[in-house]
């Protein structure tokens, strides 16, 4: 058994040698050795050149000179955002029936409070992710009523065709 275990693992891996060769070519053991040590000694020049401490300090130097400060850029954008609060309104029909519309908002309503609400609130205030999250259930609602819809009645054409 373990004769077996041994000759299947060699037959697969000199099969992977084989069709890595044919696909890459002969001279790819080469490139890749010399990316590999190309690699690790620029890792090494690095380590040994600067050290930590330089590195650093190179390091500081080059983000404040090639970045631009971001404090102000951030809370601008925040002040737009939230100076840009939109009204969304919602179409709360569903099927079109008040019996059936009403229970199915109710089902919506407590999926997002029991499953959006609790932790969507830790990130933001804002209402509108909420509000389209709502928009999409209802309209996947719709979709799915309207295709059961058509579903069932080409399924009565056909029984009342055959009858």
């Amino acid at each position: 058994m373990l004769t077996e275990a041994s000759l299947s693992i060699w037959g697969w891996g000199s099969l992977g040698i084989v069709l890595f060769l044919i696909t890459f070519g002969p001279f790819v053991i080469f490139y890749l050795t010399f990316y590999i040590l190309c690699f690790v000694g620029g890792g090494l020049v690095v380590t040994l050149l600067f050290g930590k401490t330089n590195s650093e300090k190179y390091l500081e130097q080059c983000e404040h000179s090639f970045l631009p400060p971001t404090s102000t850029g951030v809370p601008k954008c925040l002040e737009e955002m939230k100076r840009e609060a939109r009204t969304i309104k919602i179409d709360r029909r569903l099927t079109g029936a008040n019996i059936i519309d009403e229970p199915l908002q109710q089902v919506i309503q407590f999926s997002l409070r029991d499953y959006v609400q609790y932790w969507y609130y830790t990130l933001s205030d804002d209402e509108s992710f909420l509000l389209e999250i709502r928009q999409t259930l209802q309209n996947a609602l719709i979709q799915f009523a309207t295709s059961l819809f058509n579903k069932t009645l080409v399924s009565l054409c056909l029984l009342e065709y055959l009858i």
